[in-house]
């Protein structure tokens, strides 16, 4: 019982230490209120210490402020008023609640000493659920940071090289805008001087005509003209290229500065409006954390919660997580048995591909002796059938001696014959290079099937883990220690993980099966 009073006493203050916080927010509200108007009528109190000649002068656009400062001020003492206002509602709402836990306390004082040995039970089942939780939540949480330092990396990754592409991009545009340019100033120039040239070459003519050295001379002036004009649209160029990127610099800057006032403006707006809505989330999760521990243990429904009834729901959750437990045990002996019997039928194929292909060799030996003793009968005969006496001539020594060399050369050739034979058998043998690439691709494909039932099988413990840690929470006062949201996001990430692992499963499972039938074929 005294543990039951201190865990009651610590939601009590825990209850009181958020509502201080809660008066605190207001009372800063109020005070930044007060100094913004402050600081709004000092502007007007300033524009009165000006001279009246001055005021004269800009009467219509003081009168325009004064009108802008009175809206702002009204607006101000509303803000003030509703605060106000919000501050009493929270008082009160903190009063009645203080004094109807007071008045449950005290009801429930001598109702709760008779059950002190089932609230150290259920406080201790609920520390063991809280740690398995917790690591639960570590796992996740160890997976998700992995899983964002990769994404992470992946889009810097991208980011720079688009980056790269992109200054690459810009610097070989700017290139050819650089050349595009000088080419058509040091065109320009060079037309330029060419009729600047013309010109005095038809004055001087007029004024000089037999002057010998007209030619040099323009041709220098020419060249200083070419060379003044190249400077002047280099000149040109960079002008412009500063003036493009100090425009980007400035529309940069806007761009940011517009994006951070957003962004204040933002979280101004979200200040204002938590406070109301997180009273009203704490109201909600109090009175479905009630409902939720009448609803799982209050069996008969009179709104009355006996030990019998405590003890009864104690029992069935038991025999629900042993039935649980069973189930996972068979799932877990058919999977190994099923992994057995896939060992024993690969080692029977892998047997039976061995015999084949011993076989198969063993046969090609045969024939291939077949063949050398073939080819050595063959030769044999024709050395006989040539061996065989001729009739007596002038010369027989001669006769007798050229077809003893060319029964030898043809029992040579026949020998080499019967050796060049079985080579081609030798070369055709790719079939059990093609049946090791196929046990290669089978073995992958099981290891990969294999690896899928393990993230099958965890997945599922993570999500029942989850499952049950969100309705515990759910249906105790547990409530107020654990944040229920992110309960109940762990119990949808889970889920959809093993949505994700049975689908990985299911696919790994029919191209090993798929594999397996096609080897048997």
């Amino acid at each position: 019982m005294r543990e039951f009073e201190i865990v009651f006493l610590v939601q009590f203050a825990t209850i009181k230490i958020h509502f201080m916080k809660t008066l605190d927010k207001f009372r800063y509200l109020t005070t930044l209120t007060a100094l913004a108007f402050i600081l709004l009528a000092n502007p007007a109190n300033a524009t009165d210490r000006k001279s009246s000649s001055h005021n004269r002068k800009a009467s219509s656009s003081e009168d325009k402020r004064v009108q802008d400062y009175k809206r702002k001020i009204a607006d101000i003492s509303q803000r003030v008023a509703a605060a106000q206002k919000a501050l009493g509602q929270a008082a009160a709402d903190y009063k009645a609640q203080v004094a109807r836990k007071e008045k449950e306390l005290k009801g429930l004082s001598d109702q709760y000493r008779e059950k002190a040995a089932s609230t150290k039970k259920v406080v201790g089942d609920l520390r063991k659920d809280q740690a398995e939780l917790g690591e639960a939540l570590e796992k996740y949480q160890k997976a998700l940071k992995a899983k964002q330092e990769a994404d992470a990396k992946r889009a810097s990754d991208a980011k720079r090289a688009a980056a790269a592409k992109q200054a690459a991009e810009a610097n070989r545009k700017r290139e050819e805008a650089k050349k595009k340019a000088a080419e058509d100033a040091k065109r320009a120039a060079a037309k330029k001087a060419v009729e600047d040239a013309k010109k005095k070459a038809d004055a001087r003519r007029k004024s000089q005509p037999k002057k010998p050295d007209t030619k040099k001379r323009t041709t220098t002036t020419s060249d200083h003209q070419k060379r003044v004009a190249a400077a002047r649209a280099k000149q040109e160029a960079a002008k412009r290229e500063h003036d493009a990127r100090s425009k980007k610099l400035r529309a940069d800057q806007a761009k940011r500065v517009a994006e951070a006032k957003a962004r204040s403006e933002k979280a101004k707006r979200d200040h204002d409006a938590r406070s109301k809505d997180q009273r009203d989330a704490i109201k909600k999760k109090a009175e479905e954390s009630r409902r939720a521990h009448l609803k799982r243990f209050d069996t008969n429904r009179d709104g009355k919660i006996t030990k019998e009834e405590s003890k009864a729901v104690f029992a069935t959750e038991a025999k629900r997580r042993d039935a649980a437990r069973k189930e996972k045990e068979e799932a877990k002996r058919k999977r190994g048995a099923a992994k057995k019997k896939a060992a024993e039928d690969e080692k029977r194929a892998t047997d039976a591909k061995r015999a084949a292909a011993a076989k198969q060799a063993a046969e090609a030996k045969r024939k291939k002796e077949e063949a050398k003793k073939k080819a050595a009968e063959d030769a044999k005969k024709k050395g006989d059938a040539r061996r065989k006496p001729q009739p007596k001539k002038s010369d027989p020594k001669k006769h007798t001696t050229t077809p003893r060399k060319k029964s030898s050369e043809t029992s040579k050739k026949s020998n080499e014959d019967a050796r060049r034979k079985p080579t081609p058998k030798k070369q055709t043998k790719p079939a059990p290079k093609k049946q090791t690439q196929k046990k290669v691709d089978l073995d992958r494909l099981r290891a990969n099937y294999v690896r899928a039932q393990k993230s099958d099988d965890s997945a599922k413990r993570l999500y029942a883990k989850a499952k049950r840690a969100y309705d515990e929470a759910r249906g105790n006062r547990k409530t107020y220690k654990v944040d229920l949201e992110r309960l109940e996001k762990n119990y949808e990430r889970a889920k959809k993980n093993a949505y994700t692992a049975g689908r990985v499963l299911v696919s790994a499972k029919r191209s090993y099966e798929y594999a397996r039938q096609k080897q048997r074929r």
